[in-house]
């Protein structure tokens, strides 16, 4: 149980780092010109951005996906997923914390400087925070396609320690004139599980409402 939750805390804690990596500002994308480049420019010119995800979980030794479904938070301060169904309950990660809050509102913080699995991870892909495609591509081997608005770029671990338990990270997505969005995420470990995630009903924002800010307030 405790290999289980190493690798699930390891996934969420590489999705975080890699989201960072796409935030915050730039230039949007015209259609028919998508590159690497271009989406990435698209997506951190989203400074805030809610919505509603679902995610799926497959695990080998379980005959049926695990799946919930909720609310996110993309932001620079910060992930915060909001599980609504089956259980409410909430996960945040900052650049340097982990945060679980039940549903009684308490909240539980993992230190990332005292923890060694949040530490450990940080460590490798610590670069991503910078925003830079540049940190991207030093901390993953990435394989990006295109067609018509359409776009999907997978990210391979270079570094050791992530490839033990993560083959690839796969982001899909879409981009107008007017905006490029993040559609989905889906990891695959090097267990055979998945673990998939798809967004909808996304805003984007400048600022985070003052209910949001209390996610990432520590009390």
């Amino acid at each position: 149980m405790k290999m289980v939750r190493y690798r699930f805390c390891a996934v969420v804690l590489v999705l975080a780092f890699a989201v960072f990596a796409l935030v915050p500002c730039g230039a949007q994308p015209l259609p028919g010109s998508l590159s690497f480049d271009s989406v990435c420019d698209g997506l951190m010119a989203h400074t805030v951005t809610t919505g509603s995800f679902l995610q799926t979980k497959t695990v080998p030794s379980l005959p049926k996906p695990l799946v919930s479904s909720g609310t996110f938070i993309f932001s620079e301060s910060g992930i915060a997923w909001n599980s609504k169904k089956p259980f409410v309950s909430s996960l945040v990660v900052t650049k340097t914390q982990m945060i679980q809050i039940g549903p009684n509102g308490k909240k539980n913080v993992i230190d990332g400087v005292s923890n060694q699995i949040f530490s450990n991870i940080a460590e490798t892909l610590s670069s991503l925070f910078s925003g830079n495609k540049t940190a991207l591509q030093k901390n993953f081997n990435v394989d990006f396609s295109a067609h018509d608005s359409r776009w999907s770029m997978a990210l391979t671990p270079k570094d050791a320690s992530i490839a033990t338990f993560m083959q690839h990270v796969t982001l899909s997505g879409s981009a107008t004139s007017f905006s490029t969005s993040l559609d989905s995420i889906a990891v695959q470990d090097t267990n055979g599980g998945t673990l998939t995630y798809e967004f909808s009903d996304q805003l984007y924002k400048e600022t985070l409402t003052d209910e949001e800010k209390t996610y990432f307030v520590i009390k």
